[in-house]
């Protein structure tokens, strides 16, 4: 069932299903992690070439258990993450499919911010279904780390934007990041 020797036990059904469940929601969780990260993650350009461009983090990636019977967490429930997984690459294939050598970068930032915030946020809730069913501990966070207010907040704003209520706008703040592109005087 997984190559990882001593997690998966032959004849120890609810067991393997409780384990698989655990790693399930691991992986889960540090993809929201990386999908936070990634819809903060302002681009900086190249002052010589405005089409070059550079994100500081890389492209968050879901690295769920391989090699493992998806069924053992329930037909529903196993097929929802695998569909989930088709999701991140679907969204994966679709940002590779834009032009980006247009002027506005055929709205790759925008959607690339909007593909990863609804990524995270159902990810979120089968992180949420899996911890329900398999009676697990939410991962925990720390009291200043608000990642489902903060995907709530960015999701609002993109549905008063999809509206056109109201303009998509970057985060407020300012990055604590070496520049990766020198300065043109």
């Amino acid at each position: 069932m997984s190559k990882i020797p001593g997690l998966f036990r032959p004849r120890d059904k609810k067991s393997n299903a409780r384990n698989l469940a655990m790693l399930t929601v691991l992986a889960l969780d540090d993809y929201v992690g990386a999908c936070y990260a990634a819809v903060h993650d302002k681009p900086e350009f190249n002052p010589a070439d405005q089409v070059e461009f550079a994100f500081h983090l890389p492209e968050p990636v879901l690295n769920l258990p391989k090699d493992v019977e998806w069924r053992s967490l329930g037909d529903d429930l196993g097929e929802e993450i695998l569909w989930f997984s088709n999701r991140v690459r679907n969204h994966e294939n679709a940002l590779e499919s834009l032009d980006l050598a247009r002027k506005d970068h055929d709205s790759f930032f925008e959607r690339r911010v909007e593909g990863y915030a609804r990524l995270a946020a159902r990810a979120m809730d089968l992180i949420a279904r899996v911890c329900n069913e398999f009676d697990l501990t939410l991962p925990d966070k720390p009291d200043y780390y608000h990642q489902a207010e903060g995907l709530a907040k960015i999701l609002h704003a993109l549905e008063r934007t999809n509206a056109g209520t109201a303009p998509l706008t970057a985060t407020v703040g300012t990055a604590n990041v070496t520049p990766l592109f020198p300065k043109i005087l």
